[in-house]
């Protein structure tokens, strides 16, 4: 019975996950475009990320940042090689109000 639950919610998750993969695939996530995005993938990759220039930060300014925070702990971040803490800290830098990522 149990690993029946398990095999329940491991599809369930299954599920969210490939809806936000076509989210993404779409050309929207959290009202950002894949434009958008490589706006801002210099300021959250690398080992030696930049600063995030005025481009990201106007695409930033757009999106619903609290959507983001459903990404952070993402397996798609480490996919495209993107910091998770760099990208939870973008918002401040950008001088927007930061939303509250949890832990």
């Amino acid at each position: 019975m149990e690993a029946k639950k398990n095999l329940v919610i491991f599809a369930a998750l299954l599920m969210v996950a490939a809806i936000r993969i076509e989210m993404v695939a779409a050309g929207d996530m959290c009202g950002l475009s894949i434009s958008d995005l490589m706006e801002c993938k210099p300021a959250v990759s690398g080992t030696k990320p930049l600063p995030p220039s005025a481009n990201c930060c106007a695409a930033l300014s757009k999106a619903d940042l609290p959507c983001l925070c459903t990404f952070k702990n993402s397996p798609m971040l480490s996919m495209y090689k993107i910091n998770s803490t760099l990208a939870i800290d973008l918002p401040s830098k950008c001088k927007l109000h930061s939303p509250n990522c949890g832990a």
